[in-house]
């Protein structure tokens, strides 16, 4: 039994008030106990554990436990992350504590229990958290413990072996940090991934601002909470952030026109601007090529190429008649590609992304359509007394929404050949398309896991890569963009961005992409794989408010391939690629 003078000595020791501690010591089931996890759900016999704290915290309690009678402290596993220089929060996640619904859900979990929160930790937390023993008290009359009885052991989860290289991811998020200051905006967010084409297993995946997963180790402070959470570093970009891909999406685009019987012989004109459905849309920087082929659109990602064959394929469809199940030819190639849909990453909070099409602009209208028309009969009464031609504006918008926003029209289809409009998509998701571009046609799910492994170093279940598509038919068609794409490196919008970069030992094929963004900088896109000519690796760049493609996303790729390669710093793999065998396990325990 503490006593109430030791509770005031030992809260302010542990960062509690002593309300706080006191409630913790209220045995769970009691008259006016807190709820779990706060009460104590042991037994009046057994120590209850208050919380945990580094060592160096708790010192003078350990000097001096004679002023602290009835406190004892133990010492526990916890977290450790020894590698210099690598981040990896979103990947790992971290521990925290167990809610009140989880105890509710799972009788075999008690207050004091951690649980995997974010990452591989959530992902794989019932792996590798293992079982909890059960012991037998035995309790004399006086409700004295007089010994104990061992009924179940504990048993130790699993240790978790992962594809991710350690070197590889510090060099993902070396080049991200790179080009969140090339971006120079505080609103800048980014990510980046690396597969490997031939199984899709995730070799690294950064994501900025984030967080270290050590902050979580003692109990994260509600300062730093906010802090994290306030600054953007709680979201998991290549996952779960989304943007239009803008020009990264062209080479989509041309599967869907050479699927539809447009050449890769024939030449295109690529004027300043192309106008359809009484719209005027442009080239970056209003720039013309005159003639030219559709390799060399892709160079220098002509945008009034794309415009027309969009707007050819939207007439061919059916203009406007398109009903609302249609995908038509350009969302049907980013479909067959994975775009709109979850990868099944094994990661938590993976988002689906949207990929442009007259069935999903109509199922858009279902759901918007009741604001849309409550917003237009509303008229914007509060903005229309600051600013009435922007209400009138918004109105208009909306009562259009209202009565017609489920046609798909002549602007949508234009807009959506070129990644824009309502296309948006992860680093994860375009990494997948590249990769299937690249290796033939097959799509992989990505996989970060490569295999569970029991505490004597057997392997418990090692995680095969799963193919989860197969295009078909398009060979020809994903051989030219292979081709095609190793230009834009050498001599197109990426070509300042890898100028010195030994192309000729290690070509790199890729697109750029500037998305534009309401109210916003564009977002800046870099997609690609290598070598082009025997592929292996794909990697995306992807920064927010990060302006032209070629100018940050480009860079922070190319600092990724100096790392897959050995330029200028020690090559992450041999020639031979990532390795194929499973990691063995050392140290743990020891």
């Amino acid at each position: 039994m503490v006593g109430a003078d030791v509770l005031r000595r030992v809260a302010p020791r542990l960062g509690l008030t002593v309300k706080e501690l006191r409630s913790r010591l209220v045995l769970c089931g009691t008259d006016g106990a807190p709820p779990r996890p706060i009460c104590d759900d042991g037994s009046p016999q057994t120590p209850v554990s208050v919380l945990s704290k580094d060592r160096s915290e708790l010192l003078p309690l350990a000097e001096t436990p004679t002023d602290y009678p009835g406190v004892t402290l133990t010492s526990a596993v916890k977290r450790s992350y020894p590698a210099d220089g690598v981040s990896g929060g979103h990947l790992l996640g971290y521990l925290g504590s167990v809610s009140a619904e989880e105890l509710a859900s799972d009788e075999m979990l008690t207050s004091s229990d951690l649980m995997g929160r974010g990452g591989l930790e959530q992902q794989y937390d019932a792996e590798l958290r293992g079982s909890a023993g059960q012991r037998r008290l035995l309790v004399d009359a006086a409700g004295d413990v007089q010994g104990t009885e061992q009924l179940v052991p504990a048993q130790p989860g699993t240790n978790l072996v992962t594809s991710i290289d350690a070197r590889l991811q510090a060099a993902v998020e070396a080049a991200l940090n790179n080009a969140l200051a090339y971006a120079g905006s505080p609103d800048a967010r980014a990510g980046a991934v690396v597969l490997d084409v031939t199984t899709g297993r995730v070799l690294a995946m950064g994501s900025k601002p984030d967080f270290s997963p050590a902050v979580w180790v003692d109990g994260v402070t509600q300062a730093d909470y906010r802090r994290l959470s306030r600054g953007g570093a709680l979201v998991d970009y290549p996952v779960s952030g989304t943007s239009p891909p803008g020009s990264a999406f062209k080479p989509i685009s041309v599967l869907a026109m050479l699927r539809s019987g447009y050449t890769t012989t024939e030449p295109y004109d690529c004027p300043s601007t192309y106008t359809a459905g009484g719209r005027t849309f442009t080239n970056h920087e209003s720039e013309a090529f005159g003639s030219l082929s559709l390799q060399r659109a892709l160079e220098v990602s002509c945008n009034t190429v794309f415009y027309r064959a969009g707007d050819r394929l939207w007439r061919l469809g059916g203009g406007e008649k398109q009903s609302q199940g249609d995908l038509g030819p350009v969302a049907q190639a980013a479909t067959d590609l994975g775009l709109g849909r979850a990868t099944g990453v094994d990661l938590p909070n993976e988002v689906g992304g949207m990929v442009a099409s007259p069935a999903q602009k109509y199922d858009l209208w279902l759901q918007r359509r009741d604001a849309w028309c409550a917003a237009a009969e509303s008229k914007y009464p509060e903005m229309r007394r600051t600013d009435p031609a922007k209400a009138d504006y918004y109105t208009a918008l909306d009562r259009e929404n209202c009565r017609s926003g489920q046609l798909w029209r002549q602007g949508d289809a234009v807009n959506a050949a070129i990644g824009q409009g309502f296309t948006a998509t992860t680093p994860l998701q375009l990494a997948v398309a590249y990769a299937a571009i690249a290796n033939g046609g097959t799509l992989w799910q990505p996989t970060v896991a490569r295999a569970l492994v029991q505490p004597d170093g057997s392997i418990a279940r090692e995680l095969a890569p799963q193919a989860m598509g197969q295009l078909t038919g398009d060979r020809a068609a994903l051989r030219f963009l292979r081709r095609a794409l190793e230009s834009v490196p050498r001599s197109g919008t990426a070509a300042d961005a890898f100028a010195g970069f030994p192309l000729d030992r290690f070509p790199v094929a890729g697109k750029t992409g500037s998305a534009q963004v309401e109210g916003e900088n564009s977002t800046s896109w870099f997609a690609s794989f290598a070598p082009a000519d025997a592929p292996r690796y794909a990697v995306v760049a992807m920064v927010t408010n990060g302006g032209a493609g070629g100018e940050t996303a480009a860079p922070a790729a190319r600092r990724i391939y100096e790392a897959l390669f050995g330029v200028g710093i020690e090559r992450v793999f041999g020639p031979e690629g990532p390795p194929q065998q499973v990691a063995e396990v050392r140290g743990i325990g020891e």
